[in-house]
């Protein structure tokens, strides 16, 4: 073969190996689809390992009703929301697996919204391939990912390759949701100020919740889905985190549908303490919690602000309380990040009270108020104008 051909080769082999190196993690950025749940889990990620005291999983309840900067603030708690939507209990066992290669937690919380999907009135498949796939993608490479996906080839009608590389499911959608550069943004700051925080504002008028039947019966579950919840159960028990908490955050019942759920739901918490392990309903806490029906919903399965903000006190009180939970000792570095990260949701309640005064009701409607790197802007330069006031 003559020299000139080796060198095209060469040259060829070179650029293929140029092209990829650059092409692989080019995709993870922009030539995927992202929005808020993978800014959610990218920024678990980047929590510093082995910092968290809490972690806590779950639908999207949890990103709802759960924010890790106030427990930080209140009560100097390091926590954060493992959760997307649709996150049925057939994952969880996946997740528990990726929390446990970063984290030690002392707490894990697992909301059971996911426990009760599979049939009825319930839209949520117990094998959704939206949920997998956000999943996955979120995932770094590793055996348990490749595990993962293999599992579940009985339930995705997307191939397999597309799930190594998602530039070939999403090569229309590029820049979806607008969010192209906040997982680069991320990676640039190490960490995320808000937590994977999520919220709307209340735009329909509140529907007045039912009176619940007192000799009320529990529904049966889908039977794939109590299997799935019974092998996570033992799954937790053998984790080696001491303490673990089953819950249903704060839904309301105003209609047939949700009277439904709610009988799903007490079948849920039947299975979970049956198998040892223990499960509040906080729904039943609403009171207690300081919850009011018209006032902290944004609709009948999801918390607004306020009502995340109290439920977040509730949850940390109750840990502290019950398990003795305690702060984990932070590197500087670490420290500084979570006091700063405070600065963030404080301004984040301000710009939440502001965005109705400021927008007509088509723009409130519409608006989600997210972890993203617009809101992170938005409120960088909030934080800076009150500094300069201030001095």
């Amino acid at each position: 073969m003559k020299k000139k051909h080796k060198k095209r080769i060469v040259g060829i082999i070179s650029l293929v190996v140029v092209l990829a190196a650059v092409f692989i993690p080019a995709q993870q950025h922009c030539m995927r689809r992202v929005d808020h749940n993978q800014i959610r889990l990218a920024g678990f990620y980047a929590e510093e390992k082995n910092s968290l005291d809490m972690v806590v999983m779950g639908a999207s309840e949890t990103y709802y009703g759960y924010f890790a900067d106030e427990a930080y603030k209140t009560a100097g708690i390091t926590s954060y929301p493992y959760s997307f939507q649709y996150n049925p209990v057939s994952l969880w066992k996946y997740e528990l697996k990726e929390i446990l290669k970063r984290q030690k937690p002392k707490v894990l919380i697992v909301e059971v919204n996911g426990a009760g999907y599979g049939t009825g009135y319930d839209k949520e498949k117990l094998y959704s391939e939206a949920a997998i796939r956000i999943l996955s993608d979120s995932m770094p490479m590793s055996k348990d990912k490749k595990k993962m996906i293999k599992e579940l080839e009985h339930f995705r009608k997307d191939s397999e390759v597309s799930y190594y590389w998602p530039f070939l499911k999403f090569h229309t959608q590029w820049f979806y949701d607008g969010m192209r550069t906040d997982l680069k943004d991320l990676e640039k700051r190490g960490y995320s100020p808000l937590k994977g925080v999520f919220s709307k504002i209340r735009t329909k008028k509140h529907n007045k919740e039912m009176e619940i039947p007192k000799n009320i019966k529990p529904i049966e579950m889908n039977s794939k889905a109590e299997k799935s919840l019974k092998e996570f159960m033992v799954l937790c028990k053998k984790s080696g985190i001491k303490h673990v908490l089953f819950v249903r955050f704060p839904h309301k019942v105003t209609n047939a549908r949700q009277l439904w759920r709610h009988k799903r739901y007490l079948k849920v918490g039947e299975v979970i303490k049956a198998g040892g392990c223990e499960y509040i309903d906080f729904s039943k806490r609403k009171k207690e919690i300081g919850l009011i029906w018209n006032k902290d919903f944004v609709d009948t399965e999801h918390l607004n602000v306020y009502g995340a903000k109290k439920l977040t006190n509730y949850i940390v009180k109750y840990v502290q309380e019950k398990y003795g939970l305690k702060r984990t000792k932070l590197s500087k570095a670490n420290k500084k990040k979570w006091d700063t990260s405070v600065k963030y949701i404080n301004a984040y309640y301000k710009y939440y009270d502001n965005y109705p005064k400021r927008h007509s009701k088509l723009r409130i409607k519409l608006k989600r108020f997210t972890d993203c790197s617009r809101m992170i802007d938005r409120l960088t330069r909030f934080i800076q104008k009150n500094n300069k006031k201030k001095a």
